[in-house]
């Protein structure tokens, strides 16, 4: 249950600030610029368009370095003087998007972004944003998620950064759990200790995310390490069914572990330099078209999920939804109409994808071998790559959403739902149009528009912008988004477009 809050955290943290190991950065004297004097220390902050920002606020102590890798995360330690929150911190370890082969992040990521109306206001709703990535990547700086236009509303807004890939998802012996979840649940922690100083309301807190970000919501709603640390959550394209059983997390570990060469030892992977741990992408590549890789993972060919441990994650957490375990927390669940068009359509693949595919995912996730004649009769594409790629898209993340959704009130709880169906007009390279693709529903939640024209094209309708985010700060701040609850009879569902 959400009551109990501060009992549940003094219970985790175990903060005591006297047993915490160095903190890393110097302390600087504060000249201009809010100051917050949270639990740990005083931060300097700035104010940009009337707006309090904190960005690169220490949470966890780094954890790419000596006894904090593949770790479980602690809290930095306190400090004296005043810190300057300026900067974005870095992001977790990954490869680079930018430079093949190539390695970004591993350094002290375990920071904080906060937008907040004004330090010191009087319980704001608080709202943690918890960034997606497929499970390999994440990076809470990225400009779409800029938090101006929340605190504009009276929240005060959070993001935050968990390890990815292997560090943060990998079954390795001697390693913690789950340690991605981990990392969530300790900037939870952060956000019940310390969110006051900054405006925020402890009691009110709303998380929420989108594509993996969704998808580790699933499991937070569900460990018993993050219960009573928020009271609502929002899951934009949640892939939730995409957990691990303890043996299947054996069988892909052990395949990743021979990929590499290295022993399954906690110290192997240690011992890797960063430039060969990235190599997990080839890895990945490989176990998209594997029929026995496909198989093992019921047709979610994802490498890096969380698993069953009997600690952080219990069990399947649509299954604990199902059995009432988040009926006192409110949740809100979406998914966009053509949410695999982000995968096909911008290098032109879905002109390409041939019949195969499609059969694949039937073998390997048991599906009725006429579906995709079904799917063809019900006007969902004609050629075999957008038939595919409507399959894939509902296979992954809207029927998963759905399964939320139906959990959630089977099991006694409030859910509302919603379907993100306007479309992109940005053209991919075999001429195909975007359309309502996955991710797209994020900078019109955020209102950073301006931020994706590459993804939204040059004049996306901001009505869409307002009504999204409207809805997304109603829900934060009284538990309504503005809409007719979810039940399994009429499954009344708010679809957004220019018109809602």
């Amino acid at each position: 249950m959400y009551l109990s809050r501060r009992s549940f955290v003094r219970a985790l943290s175990g903060v005591a600030a006297a047993a915490m190991l160095p903190f890393p950065l110097q302390a600087l004297a504060s000249s201009d610029g809010p100051v917050v004097k949270c639990r740990l220390g005083s931060l300097k902050g700035s104010v940009v368009n009337g707006v309090h920002v904190f960005r690169g606020v220490p949470c966890g102590k780094n954890p790419y370095v000596g006894a904090q890798r593949l770790a479980a995360p602690e809290f930095v330690d306190a400090w004296s003087g005043t810190v300057e929150a300026v900067t974005p911190g870095d992001i977790p370890l990954q490869a680079s998007r930018d430079v093949p082969g190539g390695v970004t992040g591993g350094g002290d990521c375990l920071r904080l972004n906060i937008w907040t109306p004004a330090p010191g206001a009087t319980k704001c709703p608080v709202m943690l944003w918890i960034p997606g990535g497929g499970s390999t990547n994440c990076d809470n700086n990225d400009p779409r998620f800029n938090g101006e236009a929340f605190a504009r509303d009276g929240i005060v807004l959070v993001t935050a950064n968990y390890r990815v890939n292997v560090d943060g998802f990998l079954k390795i012996p001697g390693v913690p759990a789950n340690i991605a979840l981990r990392d969530m649940t300790l900037a939870l922690r952060w956000v019940q200790e310390n969110i006051a100083a900054f405006g925020g309301d402890p009691d009110n807190v709303t998380v929420f995310g989108q594509s993996a970000g969704a998808t580790h919501i699933s499991s937070l709603l569900v460990s018993p390490p993050a219960r009573g640390l928020f009271r609502r959550a929002i899951l934009q394209s949640p892939a939730a069914l995409a957990q691990y059983d303890p043996e299947t997390a054996d069988k892909a570990a052990a395949q990743l572990f021979a990929f590499y060469g290295i022993a399954p030892t906690r110290e192997a992977v240690a011992a890797m330099p960063f430039e060969k741990l990235v190599t997990y992408t080839k890895f990945v590549g490989s176990k998209s078209t594997d029929d026995a890789w496909a198989d093992m993972t019921g047709g979610n060919v994802a490498v890096f999920k969380p698993w069953f441990d009997g600690e952080i994650l219990p069990m399947r957490p649509v299954d604990a939804i199902r059995e009432g375990q988040t009926k006192d927390i409110d949740i809100l669940v979406g998914s966009a109409e053509q949410e695999w068009r982000n995968y096909t359509v911008p290098g032109g693949a879905i002109a390409n994808i041939g019949p195969d595919a499609a059969q694949r995912l039937i073998r390997s996730a048991h599906l009725d071998p006429d579906l995709v004649e079904r799917y063809r009769k019900a006007g969902r594409g004609d050629t075999p790559g957008e038939l595919f790629t409507a399959m894939q898209g509902d296979f992954i993340f809207r029927m998963p959403a759905n399964k939320v959704l139906e959990s959630q009130v089977a099991g006694g709880g409030r859910a509302w739902a919603y379907s993100f169906a306007w479309k992109s007009p940005v053209v991919g390279k075999s001429g195909a149009k975007l359309g309502a693709a996955h991710s797209c529903d994020v900078p019109f939640v955020f209102k950073t528009t301006e931020a994706s024209k590459k993804n939204l094209g040059d004049t996306p309708p901001q009505a869409l912008a307002e009504a999204m985010h409207s809805a997304w700060v109603s829900f934060a701040k009284n538990g309504n988004p503005g809409w007719t609850p979810f039940d399994t009879q009429k499954r009344m569902t708010m679809r957004f477009d220019e018109k809602s």
